[in-house]
């Protein structure tokens, strides 16, 4: 499952990377998800560190932070100034 999820990704990529426009896309929403993926990410880490358990959960959470951050990134790029 969470790999489909991060594959949801892949077509915001290729329309930003196509089209070079960002303009209808809300840079705020993905900060949003950013701090989302952020505290999900100290969650899944101190779970681990705690129990010794939970390697899929850290590491499927750091790549969801990572699209994020990459996402903003074309997002930011892209934006008509």
């Amino acid at each position: 499952m969470p790999i489909c999820s991060l594959c949801a990704y892949v077509p915001q990529w290729r329309k930003l990377l196509r089209t070079r426009c960002s303009g209808s896309i809300s840079l705020v929403s993905w900060l949003l998800w950013a701090c989302s993926y952020s505290i999900a990410l100290i969650y899944s880490t101190t779970l681990l560190l705690v129990t010794g358990r939970g390697w899929p959960m850290v590491i499927t959470t750091s790549l969801g932070l990572a699209f994020v951050l990459f996402t903003m990134v074309l997002v930011w790029r892209f934006r008509k100034r």
